[in-house]
């Protein structure tokens, strides 16, 4: 077993007006998001999302679906927008395409102040350096002077080492729900009214760079590469960057939300 359980995040603030919901993506855990973490203003609330399957073994995994998934999605999302009058989103990969879907389909796009996606998986593909990773993983070599097998470890929400063969083809219909949810979501994507800033690593292993695309075809959108980073790893440049882009979007919404009357 994994030497750390990866729970799910949470800071309530008292009289918070935002909330920070985070959602991991396929394979993933809310430790994705560490480095944002001392980039929230204090007076916010911080939620994150463990997606059903994630957070145990293989077997946990296996028994989970899309149907799960979104259900779970839907219910965090309308939880925090009922409890704050603004919700920023940050997620990761899958999470990206699950909260936005989540959003229109709930059609609370008028609570969410802004949405920071890291590598949404619109266009999921499989290069080589993504297999040397994970057989590295399982196998539970050594991560010594190399970073993209250390940040794919740290950021796996599910027991992968030392799994058999066979565990791993008894997966495929959780991948299979991955390319379902892509394929919705490309399909409308440009299309919604959300304040969305998509950044997607260049050198990505699973994520296509035409994933970026939807996101320049939508006028409420911004998109843009991280250009040294993969999947789950980022250079410190573009981990600079990505905080940078953060504490913009918090800039911002809390200069709207200074023209806006408190609630009761």
């Amino acid at each position: 077993m994994k030497e750390k359980q990866y729970e799910p995040f949470e800071r309530i603030v008292a009289g918070a007006r935002v909330c920070v919901l985070m959602a991991h993506g396929f394979l993933g855990c809310p430790h994705h998001f560490d480095m944002l973490l001392s980039h929230v203003p204090a007076e916010w609330s911080i939620k994150s999302i463990q997606l059903d399957g994630h957070g145990g073994t293989l077997r946990d995994f296996r028994h989970t679906s899309r149907e799960r998934w979104e259900t779970q999605v839907e219910r965090e999302i309308a939880d925090v927008c009922a409890a704050y009058e603004r919700v920023v989103i940050v997620a990761h990969s899958m999470g990206c395409m699950l909260t936005a879907n989540a959003v229109v389909k709930l059609r609370l796009e008028h609570k969410i102040a802004g949405m920071l996606f890291l590598g949404a998986a619109l266009y999921p593909k499989c290069d080589p350096p993504i297999v040397y990773t994970a057989v590295r993983m399982i196998n539970f070599r050594s991560e010594k002077n190399d970073p993209c097998t250390a940040a794919a470890r740290a950021c796996c929400g599910v027991d992968v080492y030392k799994i058999p063969l066979w565990e791993l083809f008894a997966s495929i219909p959780r991948f299979l729900d991955l390319f379902a949810i892509a394929r919705y979501t490309r399909r409308h994507i440009a299309a919604y009214e959300l304040p969305m800033i998509a950044l997607q690593s260049y050198r990505d292993e699973v994520v296509g760079r035409r994933s970026i695309k939807p996101f320049l075809q939508n006028p409420h959108a911004k998109g843009e590469f991280l250009p040294a980073s993969k999947h789950f790893y980022y250079s410190p440049e573009d981990t600079q960057h990505i905080c940078r882009t953060f504490d913009g979007m918090a800039v911002q919404v809390d200069k709207n939300l200074q023209k806006m009357p408190l609630c009761d």
